[in-house]
């Protein structure tokens, strides 16, 4: 019975790790003090999602649409003077200014909170 268990969760993660977002928790020391925040990468089955950093706000922001429409265009570029890459710039409706992507939790190098490089991230959440 447990193998059988066992056996069916193995069998949807696999499955829903093929559509699903994931919500990372992100800990972070610094000083002393240790933080720690979730951020989510991906959308599910109906949806899909990009994910950016507000230095404003100093919070995660997503911009949401339907697996049915269009993906959201940039609404500006910006050139990188270290890389010489040009950077697309979108619209989050929870921030003021156009925000570069975080494509995954990969790319994400530093915390934005704490301004660290040295964090711990861990999958916490699964979004189908």
């Amino acid at each position: 019975m447990l193998n059988r268990l066992i056996l069916t969760a193995v069998a949807l993660l696999i499955s829903s790790s093929l559509y699903a977002g994931t919500g990372y928790e992100v800990t972070s020391k610094i000083d002393g003090e240790t933080r720690s925040y979730m951020v989510i990468f991906g959308g599910g089955r109906l949806f899909e999602q990009y994910t950016a950093f507000d230095p404003e706000t100093k919070k995660f922001v997503y911009l949401r649409w339907s697996r049915t429409e269009k993906s959201p265009q940039p609404v500006a570029r910006i050139w990188n003077h270290s890389t010489g890459e040009m950077i697309q710039l979108f619209k989050f409706p929870e921030a003021e200014n156009p925000l570069p992507l975080i494509p995954s939790i990969k790319a994400m190098k530093v915390c934005p909170l704490t301004g660290s490089k040295d964090f711990t991230v861990m999958p916490r959440l699964a979004i189908d």
